[in-house]
């Protein structure tokens, strides 16, 4: 199975979680975000493929949520009927069980759909770590998407290219047209 980069179209979420958390709570959050949150969302979204969840590791430009998890769209038809549910969430969200106490404190600081434009070669790997540089013009390196819809993103708006980069592959420099450049290492499946 080709990483989850390698996909068309890609929904991002990411949260913070308050940072008052205990770690005891965050690793319950972290285990049903891993065990039962992502796995009913890919059951209640047609077309949503794969998922990967990473934890920020380093900000180097801006600054970026705690944690991310990143689905897979087949095509864009499963990115279409994903806008038009969620104008009705009360259809799927139904379908989630109740998250433990952490996420009632967490904030969720991107909703994204991105669509890919370029991609690759480390594309197609499940990478443990990324670089993720967003800007407001296309890069010609990494694998890059331009935002397809932007659900939540603090103000001014997310950026309209992310490039992605393994974490061993030199990304592009920072220039005035980077808005972040964020380093998050995937977190490994519960056991």
């Amino acid at each position: 199975m080709p990483g989850v980069f390698a996909h068309p179209f890609l929904y991002w979420v990411g949260m913070d979680t308050d940072p008052r958390t205990t770690p005891e709570a965050l690793a319950e959050f972290n285990r049903f975000y891993s065990t039962t949150h992502v796995h009913e969302v890919l059951a209640a979204h047609p077309g949503f493929v794969s998922v990967s969840r990473y934890e920020l590791a380093e900000a180097e430009a801006g600054s970026g949520p705690r944690w991310l998890a990143v689905y897979a769209m087949q095509d864009a038809t499963a990115a279409e009927q994903y806008v038009k549910d969620n104008e009705r969430p009360w259809l799927h969200r139904r379908k989630y069980s109740p998250w433990p106490a952490a996420r009632r404190r967490a904030k969720t600081v991107w909703r994204m759909i991105w669509r890919q434009v370029a991609a690759a070669e480390s594309a197609d790997q499940a990478l443990e770590s990324v670089v993720l540089v967003g800007t407001h013009t296309a890069v010609d390196s990494g694998t890059c998407f331009e935002l397809y819809r932007e659900f939540a993103h603090p103000a001014p708006g997310s950026p309209r290219f992310c490039a992605i980069y393994a974490a061993d592959a030199p990304p592009a420099a920072n220039g005035p047209e980077t808005l972040w450049r964020l380093v998050y290492r995937r977190l490994p499946p519960p056991e």
